[in-house]
């Protein structure tokens, strides 16, 4: 883009990341055989540090809006695949802690990892002030989406009591 990007230019090249986003999730699912949640789960321990708080079924539960029973059987299908393991939660052995498993050089982290690589290598090449303005004006975009289908979701609802 040149000094004289529009709004539209803006917008044409957020949704070419949403398509790019969407064919990568796609090929990624088909590759690894696993659903979203699957995925989401994957992502999220894959991102995690050890100094980070331990990733309990609770967590995993509450960031997708599943049940728990839908929870356990995810970690059980994760498990049963490989793809992460149970350990007691420390300290309390009536919890349990789900961790990773895979492989530092398994194609499948490198499937896994594809946007959250690639906006890394982007954002490096951006100074630290581009930086905050792209993550605000990200924050700003997820934001604005949140609220319309909070509204939309409302008006839906009012819709159907009436």
């Amino acid at each position: 883009m040149n000094d004289a990007t529009t709004a539209d230019d803006v917008v044409r090249a957020l949704n070419d990341l949403t398509d790019s986003g969407v064919a990568s999730e796609r090929q990624a699912l088909h590759s690894l055989g696993i659903g979203p949640n699957d995925a989401k789960v994957l992502r999220f321990l894959l991102q995690r540090s050890p100094e980070d708080e331990p990733v309990t079924p609770r967590i995993l539960a509450s960031m997708l809006g599943i049940s728990s029973a839908a929870t356990t059987a995810l970690i059980d299908r994760l498990a049963d695949a490989g793809w992460v393991e149970r350990e007691p939660y420390p300290g309390d052995r009536r919890s349990i802690v789900v961790r990773e498993t895979i492989d530092a050089d398994s194609p499948a982290r490198r499937i896994l990892s594809v946007r959250s690589t690639s906006a890394a290598a982007a954002a490096e090449r951006l100074g630290p002030a581009e930086r905050r303005i792209v993550a605000d004006f990200l924050d700003d975009i997820a934001r604005g989406e949140r609220q319309d289908i909070d509204g939309i979701s409302a008006h839906e609802e009012a819709s159907r009591a009436s």
